[in-house]
């Protein structure tokens, strides 16, 4: 090969590194936010800003299509700007410790507006830098497939820099993009809603178990950072709430409520924390969380970014289905879990692969707890449903029956029940001494809350034999004759009429024959 040939790179590996990079616009607010939050990191490290002091803004104008994302990080010295902001997948940062590290995150702006601005200045410089990227050109520039040229030489032609003066004191970094061609990236709902999820966020402080949480960190020595961002002067915070939630008449019906959490952790052969996490419990766990709860699904985290979306651990539960059982995050640090470019997984390494083997078994768990749920919760109703039987029956003994073909059906009715409860029984008797010869956890305390306390035995609800209960006619001040007439009567309303409008009927009977 002839090695004083020099490679180009044709203009189109641009197109690759903008509009092709991310199959959703709105993850460009994610690239920007995670390259804030290394700046404010490298801040915070020198004592520049104290971190409660360190925010990220967001301003979107609809009105004039643009959108202004700016922090108070460490900026870009005057010298290192062309170097730093010019030059595409070159970068210092270091990789499996700052969360931007490719170089080309930047970029992905370039695919939806015309203009890309960046601006920054670092303190104690007067100035501040500005480049500006002529995206409406670039994106002419590509679609011409008649002209080569090299994708440097393109970077070259549509980019500008200038200089300006600024407060010696003043430290920021500062993104505009004018001309925004996309209605997701203006439609603040839609950003919100997907900032909440995956952005490196707090807690509100109306979740119950923020506090929770931070000790379980603490004790385990393990740090979680969280960033102050604000989206047109609102600052967010994660989705997470204690209730979930169903749809209803077009409005947000409460459902059920996170009554505790479940802790884990995994470490490697080398005791290096893999990950380390928290999912809900609740006795509502024996169902899909609706696409109403923003945040349901077990969430993949690596420095509080998520990486992929709800379903991204789908496939370590041996039913995938019930990822949507739970909220909850796991939440990575070794050095070699490396996001991939598009941050939609991991890049394939001897740790990621341990990561998932060993998630497998908080997955299965998950699962088992929740078809624990249902079996309980159908147990409890078993043994609800003998009880609701034994009143109506003595309330049918005392007031009689309609006719004796109704006594029959009771009958087997009551034997039916009698059989589910005394199964239900058995079922709930069976997880009693599982969790007196076990470990404490929340999920075995939340199971044991589905089991009413004092509940009855099923020995107990036994109802006695009913073939000959009195029937309804026996009561009526009627002679033998007449009451055998009316037991006729009241069968034929009982046979062709629905069963509560000839319960209307034959009491109306009643009353005039009493």
């Amino acid at each position: 090969m002839d090695k004083s040939v020099k490679p180009v790179i044709g203009k189109y590996v641009i197109e690759n590194l903008t509009v092709g990079m991310y199959d959703d616009p709105l993850c460009i607010y994610r690239e920007y936010i995670q390259n804030s939050a290394d700046a404010i990191d490298q801040a915070v490290s020198i004592g520049l800003v104290e971190k409660k002091d360190a925010s990220i803004f967001i301003h979107i104008d609809t009105a004039l299509k643009s959108i202004t994302i700016t922090d108070n990080g460490i900026g870009v010295s005057q010298n290192q700007v062309v170097s730093v902001l010019q030059n595409v997948a070159e970068s210092d940062k270091e990789i499996g410790r700052e969360r931007g590290f490719r170089g080309i995150g930047r970029l992905g702006g370039l695919a939806y507006c015309e203009t890309l601005v960046f601006e920054t200045s670092s303190r104690e410089e007067a100035t501040k830098s500005v480049m500006t990227w002529n995206a409406k050109e670039l994106k002419r520039t590509v679609s011409d497939r008649s002209q080569k040229e090299d994708a440097a030489d393109v970077i070259s032609r549509i980019v500008q820099f200038k200089t300006a003066g600024e407060d010696i004191d003043a430290h920021y970094f500062r993104i505009t993009m004018s001309g925004v061609s996309s209605a997701v990236l203006l439609d603040t709902t839609a950003v919100k809603d997907y900032l909440t999820m995956v952005a490196p966020l707090p807690f509100d402080s109306n979740f119950s178990f923020r506090k929770r949480i931070q000790e379980e960190l603490s004790k385990n020595r393990l740090v979680v950072d969280d960033y102050t961002v604000f989206l047109n002067h609102e600052q967010l915070y994660k989705a997470y709430t204690n209730y979930f939630y169903v749809e209803s008449s077009g409005k947000r019906v409460k459902a059920g409520e996170i009554q505790d959490i479940q802790f884990f952790k995994g470490v490697n052969e080398h005791d290096e924390v893999l990950y380390w996490g928290w999912h809900s419990v609740s006795d509502t766990q024996n169902n899909q969380l609706k696409p109403i709860n923003q945040a349901r699904g077990l969430r993949l985290r690596k420095s509080n970014i998520q990486i992929g979306n709800e379903r991204r651990l789908a496939n370590l539960f041996k039913d995938p289905r019930f990822n949507m059982y739970v909220v909850g995050e796991v939440h990575t640090w070794h050095k070699d879990l490396i996001p991939n470019g598009r941050r939609d997984d991991f890049e394939d390494t001897v740790a990621i692969a341990e990561l998932r083997e060993k998630l497998k078994p908080v997955c299965n768990n998950i699962q088992a707890v929740s078809y624990k749920a249902s079996e309980l919760k159908n147990a409890q109703k078993a043994i609800d449903d003998l009880q609701t039987l034994r009143e109506t029956v003595a309330e049918k003994q005392q007031n009689g029956f309609t006719n004796k073909e109704e006594v029959r059906q009771t009958e087997e009715l009551i034997e039916r029940k009698q059989q589910k409860a005394q199964q239900a029984e058995r079922v709930i008797n069976k997880f009693r001494e599982t969790v007196n010869a076990s470990e404490p956890s929340p999920s075995k305390h939340v199971l044991g809350g589905i089991i009413k306390p004092n509940l009855p035995s099923v020995e107990e609800m036994v109802m006695p034999f009913i073939s000959k209960s009195p029937l309804r006619t026996d009561k009526l001040s009627l002679k033998k004759d007449q009451r055998k007439l009316m037991q006729r009567v009241f069968n034929v309303i009982y046979n062709a009429l629905p069963k509560e409008l000839a319960e209307t009927v034959i009491l109306k009977i009643e009353e005039e024959f009493k």
